[in-house]
C-alpha cells in the first residue's frame, strides 16, 4: 500500500479563475509524481507534462522536496486535478482545509506548523511574534498579508529577454553556482531553468524562485518556439518579470497578458557598453558589479522593508489561499 510522504496544496485563490492554476507539491516529489502518473522532472527543470490525463501543463521542480503544477486556470480543471491527486493517495495539506485559528492555542499551533515550511529565514522572527500580536489585537492589513505570504511560499521571478545576452550567466551568478548552460551560441538555453535563491536582507534573507526562460529569437527552430510558448505561460503567473537586454540587444516585448507593472528592466553586460534603452539597473554578472543592488531591488519589489516592519498582525495561515 502506498504510504503518502508528500502533500499538495492549491495555491490558486479559491474560487478565482485565471489563465494558469497553481498546485504545489512538497515532500517526496518523485514518489508523488510517479503516483500521479506524471513523467519525472529533474531538480531545476520546468517541463510541459500531461497532468493525470486532465490537462497538459507546466511542472516546475524547485528542489528535491518541492515542485509546482501549473495547469490551465479554469476552476473545473484545477478542481479535477486536485481530486485526481487525492484519488491517487496524495493527501491535501491539512492547513489548507481548516478554518482560521480561533484562539491563542490554535494560532500558536498554526504558527509552529507554518514555521516548519517557511522558505525564507526572514519569516522566523515574524512568525514567532504572531501569537502575541493577535492576542494584543494588532490591526490586520490584507495588502501586507499578501506580501508576507511570499516569505512562506517564495515569489516567482522570471527572466525574459533576447538570446545570447548573458541571461544564463546572470542566473548562475545570482544562485552562486552553475545551474544553467552558458555559451556564446544563440539558443543554447532551449528550456527553462529554475532555482531557489536567497535575496539577502535582514533576518537571514528573503528566498525567491527564479526561472530563466529561453532567449527569444526572430528566426528560431520549432523546439525554441515551443520553449518560448511555455515561457509565456510562466510569465503570466510570475510575481516579477525581469526584462533583460544589453548594449546590443534591447528588451523584447512582453507576451499578451503579462502585467507591465510587475516588471524591472535590467541592462546586462555593462562591461560591453552603455545600453541605449531606459533601465532600472545595470549589471555585469561576470565581475559581480550590480549584483547586490539587483538582489536588493528584487527583494524590495517582492517583500518591501515597510511590510516587514509594519505594526500589524499577519494572517499567516492563509498563505497560498489568496
Amino acid at each position: 500500500m502506498y504510504s503518502p510522504t508528500a502533500t499538495f496544496r492549491e495555491v490558486t485563490p479559491a474560487g478565482t479563475p485565471g489563465a494558469v492554476g497553481v498546485i504545489e507539491i512538497t515532500g517526496d516529489v518523485d514518489a508523488a509524481l510517479s503516483r500521479a502518473g506524471i513523467k519525472p522532472v529533474g531538480v531545476g527543470e520546468v517541463r510541459l507534462r500531461d497532468l493525470c490525463t486532465i490537462d497538459t501543463g507546466v511542472v516546475a521542480r524547485w528542489s528535491h522536496s518541492a515542485c509546482t503544477l501549473m495547469p490551465h486556470g479554469g476552476r473545473g480543471v484545477v478542481r479535477a486535478l486536485c481530486e485526481a491527486l487525492r484519488a491517487r493517495g496524495i493527501r491535501e495539506h491539512a492547513l489548507s482545509a481548516t478554518a482560521p485559528p480561533n484562539n491563542s492555542h490554535a494560532i500558536e499551533a498554526a504558527m509552529l506548523e507554518t514555521l516548519a515550511r517557511a522558505a525564507s529565514p526572514a519569516a522566523i522572527d515574524l512568525l514567532l511574534d504572531q501569537p502575541r500580536r493577535h492576542a494584543a489585537g494588532w490591526p490586520i492589513d490584507p495588502a501586507i498579508d499578501h506580501v508576507l505570504h511570499r516569505l512562506i511560499e517564495p515569489a516567482c521571478v522570471v527572466a525574459w529577454g533576447g538570446a545570447n545576452i548573458g541571461k544564463s550567466t546572470l542566473i548562475n551568478a545570482l544562485a552562486g553556482r552553475g545551474v544553467s548552460i552558458v555559451a556564446d551560441e544563440p539558443g543554447t538555453t532551449l528550456d527553462h531553468v529554475g532555482v531557489l535563491f536567497n535575496l539577502g536582507g535582514t533576518g537571514g534573507g528573503v528566498v525567491a524562485r527564479y526561472v530563466d526562460t529561453p532567449g527569444v529569437r526572430t528566426h528560431a527552430g520549432d523546439a525554441e518556439h515551443e520553449g518560448v510558448a511555455m515561457a509565456a505561460e510562466v510569465l503570466r503567473r510570475a510575481d516579477l518579470v525581469l526584462r533583460l537586454g544589453d548594449a546590443t540587444t534591447p528588451p523584447v516585448a512582453l507576451p499578451a497578458g503579462v502585467d507591465p507593472g510587475a516588471t524591472l528592466t535590467i541592462a546586462l553586460r555593462t562591461d560591453l557598453g552603455q545600453a541605449a534603452f531606459g533601465f532600472d539597473l545595470g549589471v555585469c554578472a561576470k565581475s559581480g558589479e550590480g549584483l547586490d543592488a539587483l538582489r536588493a531591488l528584487i527583494r524590495e519589489r517582492l517583500v518591501p522593508k515597510a511590510a516587514l516592519e509594519a505594526d500589524v498582525a499577519w494572517r499567516f495561515w492563509e498563505a497560498g489561499r489568496g
